[in-house]
């Protein structure tokens, strides 16, 4: 069958309109029939033409839509599994803590046999901590202070302890001022994550294996021991006493306790033994300002020691002083001591000033007669205001304003790191560690 083209198809559709509009109904129905049997065999052609066309693009745009609507979906899923944003942290408070408070715990000797030392410690902190608050105090905040006497009691500590960590479960900073009590509590410390700064620098407390958050105001007494041999080693001819041989020999005399015993370790026992120093005796003296010392001077002589060392302080380096200068053997021996002997304490015990002459001690911080020092110029007038005892003008006063010093210096870093909300005892010992070594 002849194929009729497409614009013959129109003409013919045409005049069938063309006689529907002029002709009669028969003429009508009769032109309409012919012209649709006209072009049925030819529309039905042209459908068969174009059906393998149009399958064909059918198939070829088919991958190309079903890509694009996996994308969509894809899009969409992503979007509707996305977790909603985060809101904006509050911001970290740093400054202007008025109204919140910060409390400094500490207990020692009030009331016991070394209450005449540790009284003037506790009173410089005290006024330190006075002076601090008022002079805007840690950013704003107050400190608080909680203080209990142990009279010397590594009992007593141990329960002060105990009873401020059940009172407070975030407690920032403790204060301690006996070897003893530290090296009770260092790993305490450590599983409660509170930096301990100490008075008593024992080198268990401050380096034992289970120890890590212990600081101190001074160098370990080992180290002392060690500044001190040192020292006489290089100065021998020049400090050993009248009679004295090339051979330096020591007798260490001192009390039965934590302190009394921490400078003479494994350590600075074999530190002397690499200077030449031999050690010679051991002495134990009892914990009191009425101690006869006599025979611990007289072991110490038989053994042939030309050295005498101690690690106590005020009564104790007081009452072998006073027995040397019993026996007539002062000049007999040089006399050492750690940082907290070589203080005005001493004088309060000794029965004549001259036998503490020729004492040779560490002595790592500067002392009232620095005056021209600021951070001594302003305790100087913190003690005047608080009208303290001349006897209480030694180096335990000024040491602990340096103590509370380094404190509220460690807090305001942890605070600027943290925020004063998240802030923590881990934070304050990362910031003395981030500190280092602080010169006042």
């Amino acid at each position: 069958m002849k194929k009729l083209p497409v614009v013959t198809l129109l003409f013919l559709l045409l005049g069938a309109l063309l006689l529907v509009a002029c002709g009669s109904p028969a003429e009508v129905q009769e032109a309409v029939e012919d012209a649709v049997n006209e072009v049925a065999p030819t529309v039905q052609a042209a459908a068969e033409e174009l059906a393998p066309t149009v399958e064909a693009v059918v198939e070829e745009v088919a991958p190309t839509v079903e890509a694009a609507a996996t994308e969509v979906v894809e899009a969409v899923e992503e979007a509707t599994s996305e977790e909603p944003a985060e809101e904006a942290a509050p911001e970290m408070r740093t400054d202007n803590l008025e109204g919140e408070t910060i409390t400094f715990y500490h207990f020692g000797d009030l009331s016991g046999p070394l209450a005449g030392i540790t009284g003037p410690l506790i009173n410089g902190f005290n006024d330190a901590v006075a002076a601090v608050n008022a002079n805007g105090g840690i950013r704003g905040a107050q400190i608080d202070l909680q203080f209990t006497d142990t009279q010397s009691s590594v009992d007593e500590a141990v329960a002060a302890y105990d009873r401020y960590t059940s009172e407070d479960d975030n407690a920032l900073v403790m204060f301690t001022y006996g070897s003893g009590d530290g090296e009770a509590l260092a790993s305490r410390f450590v599983e409660d994550q509170i930096p301990n700064l100490a008075a008593g620098l024992s080198s268990v407390a401050f380096y034992g294996p289970e120890s890590g958050f212990t600081f101190g105001y001074a160098p370990i007494y080992p180290d002392q021991f060690g500044f001190f041999l040192d020292y006489i080693t290089a100065h021998w001819d020049e400090v050993k006493p009248e009679g004295a041989g090339d051979d330096i020999k020591l007798a260490y005399i001192s009390w039965p306790t934590a302190y009394g015993q921490a400078a003479i370790t494994e350590e600075s026992t074999a530190y002397a033994e690499s200077l030449g120093v031999e050690i010679v005796a051991n002495e134990i003296i009892d914990v009191s300002p009425t101690a006869d010392t006599t025979t611990a001077i007289l072991n110490a002589q038989a053994a042939g020691a030309n050295v005498i060392y101690t690690n106590s302080l005020a009564f104790g380096p007081a009452s072998i002083l006073n027995g040397l200068g019993a026996l007539g053997l002062r000049d007999s021996f040089l006399f050492g001591a750690n940082n907290w002997a070589m203080d005005i304490s001493i004088y309060a015990f000794v029965s004549d000033p001259a036998l503490v002459e020729g004492m040779i001690s560490a002595f790592p911080y500067l002392f009232w007669t620095d005056a021209d020092n600021p951070g001594v110029q302003f305790a100087e007038e913190q003690f005047a205001a608080n009208e303290r005892s001349a006897a209480e003008h030694g180096v335990g006063y000024l040491l602990t304003f340096a103590g509370v010093d380094l404190a509220v210096r460690a807090i305001e870093l942890a605070i600027d790191n943290v925020g004063y909300d998240n802030l923590t005892g881990a934070d304050v010992q990362a910031a003395l560690i981030e500190l280092g070594p602080i010169e006042v």
